[in-house]
């Protein structure tokens, strides 16, 4: 039985397959030359459809520290936060905002997307390594697309995108940070207004017993013997009490003072707490960068309308308000910017169209050939069928 199915197993007769493909070949021919154009075509077509693409490139000047970036790099990549920004600006239906959504994520921040570092490989060998800064010059971006405009789009999008991405994180970590500070400053400034206030009441009754003494003993001031200033082997001095009486005024006097000094600067900050809480409650869950900051700054008048001119309290904190303001716009929205690009590509980048089309006959010519061998295969096996059933 062994030798049986050993026996029945033929090796393959490739001569005579050969032959057999040729006759169908010959017969064939107009057939597998008309396939293998349609395929070749088909294919070419497809090739430079997927493979061959209009480049765009574009720099993205953000001079920021690396840590600052590496820590909202998460922001960068996530799709939602990229959904927000294109309903809040209105952008869903812009041109590339459809591919960006479909791949936007931290395989495409590491590959459209590349950090600009001040230096090179090359630069590093020449300086030391206590000089070099933990920074980053910017965003080197480029995307492909299916036309010039296309890929262009998508570059100036992605870098609206980040730059937008950048000013929120910063908006909303400054508001939470400074609404921390300024209620710690409103404890702390709370226990020194109590302190120097104690201090005052102490002072004003040591003020008044001074008074009564000097009252009581008019003559004493005449005498230097109340309290000792100074003393050594061959005399000693002595303040009167009229004397302690001015001093002590003049402890009170620059108590007053500091008290005041810390009254206008907790009243100061009761207005940075009143702005900074109401800053905490803007919903940033559907808000873009620009839309927090527009809604900060209306805050900002709603939070000083009832505030007069003459207020220089209230106009020294509003123009701190405003500077933080301006420095974020700044930042953000000025020094962060194209400086190179997006770039209209003038021709498409990919394989070459001479290796791409030999390839897409190679192929072409496989599927004309197979096309008449199956074709071949069936009619055979057709004509089989009919010589049995003709039995």
């Amino acid at each position: 039985m062994m030798g049986e199915s050993e026996d029945s197993v033929q090796p393959a007769n490739w001569p005579a397959a050969m032959t057999w493909l040729g006759q169908n070949l010959g017969v064939h021919w107009a057939l597998c030359v008309t396939v293998t154009l349609l395929a070749s075509l088909a294919i070419f077509a497809g090739m430079v459809h997927f493979l061959r693409h209009y480049q765009s490139d574009g720099f993205l000047r953000a001079e920021r520290p690396l840590a600052e970036i590496n820590a909202q790099r998460a922001s960068f990549g996530d799709k939602n936060n990229l959904l927000r920004y294109l309903k809040a600006e209105n952008l869903m239906h812009s041109p590339g905002a459809a591919s960006l959504l479909q791949g936007i994520g931290p395989g495409l921040m590491q590959t459209a997307v590349k950090v600009a570092l001040p230096y090179t490989k090359e630069d590093l060998r020449f300086l030391p390594s206590d000089s070099l800064g933990s920074s980053i010059l910017g965003f080197n971006i480029s995307f492909a697309g299916m036309s010039p405009a296309d890929a262009a789009a998508r570059v100036q999008l992605m870098g609206d995108y980040l730059r937008d991405t950048m000013l929120r994180e910063d908006l909303l970590n400054s508001i939470h940070v400074r609404a921390g500070e300024v209620r710690v400053a409103q404890r702390s400034l709370d226990n020194k207004l109590i302190v120097k206030r104690v201090e005052l009441q102490e002072a004003s009754r040591k003020l008044d017993a001074l008074k009564v003494i000097a009252a009581r003993y008019p003559e004493a001031s005449k005498h230097e013997s109340r309290q000792l200033l100074s003393s050594d082997t061959d005399s000693s001095r002595y303040l009167s009490p009229v004397m302690q009486l001015v001093g002590v005024e003049s402890d009170i006097a620059d108590i007053k003072n500091e008290l005041m000094s810390l009254e206008r600067e907790a009243a100061q900050n009761n207005l940075h707490l009143r702005f900074y809480a109401g800053a905490e409650k803007l919903d940033p869950a559907m808000k873009s960068g620009k839309n927090l900051l527009a809604d900060l700054e209306r805050l900002r008048v709603e939070t000083f309308k009832d505030a007069s001119p003459d207020d220089e309290q209230a106009r020294e904190v509003a123009n701190k308000i405003d500077l933080m303001a301006e420095l974020l716009r700044t930042r953000h929205l000025v020094n962060t910017r194209f400086t190179s690009g997006p770039t209209l590509a003038v021709g498409r980048t990919g394989p070459g169209i001479v290796l791409m089309l030999f390839f897409s006959l190679v192929l072409g010519g496989i599927i004309g050939l197979a096309t008449v061998a199956v074709l071949g295969w069936w009619r055979a096996g057709k004509g089989t069928h009919l010589v049995r059933a003709s039995f």
